[in-house]
């Protein structure tokens, strides 16, 4: 399986939340560096910060470029996160319930043994739609 496609199937475990798949992707000593610049270390960190996330908004990832050689895969992935409570201290600003965020981000996966070894995201652009704007 090429990384593209194998990628493929980790953003699809990742939307499906199959979190018992999810960390089959992951070395045990995985580093993620998010688009908001915090540190996660470890799957479980990477499975608990990303469960908190989604018992307050879903998240949907859409795969709009990627490429690897191997070693690193490069991406440029659009996410939407549509509040389903009212989340005051969301990792990317404060949303309330039915509010939308869209984020565009580039991210680098390191591989290797064909696992995720070191997780690298920078956030092109950030798009807030507020529930209020939707309704007027």
């Amino acid at each position: 399986m090429s990384p593209e496609t194998r990628f493929a199937d980790y953003i699809d475990t990742f939307n499906n939340r199959d979190y018992e798949r999810l960390v089959t992707f992951y070395s045990p000593d995985i580093r993620l560096m998010n688009g908001t610049g915090r540190e996660l270390v470890g799957r479980d960190a990477i499975v608990n910060f990303y469960k908190k996330v989604n018992a307050v908004a879903s998240r949907k990832i859409a795969i709009c470029a990627s490429l690897s050689d191997g070693e690193t895969l490069a991406a440029e992935l659009k996410s939407t996160f549509t509040a389903t409570a009212d989340a005051p201290d969301f990792p990317s600003g404060p949303l309330a319930k039915g509010d939308q965020l869209y984020i565009n981000s580039f991210v680098f996966y390191d591989i290797a043994e064909g696992v995720y070894v070191r997780i690298r995201a920078a956030i092109f652009e950030r798009r807030w739609m507020r529930l209020a704007e939707k309704t007027e």
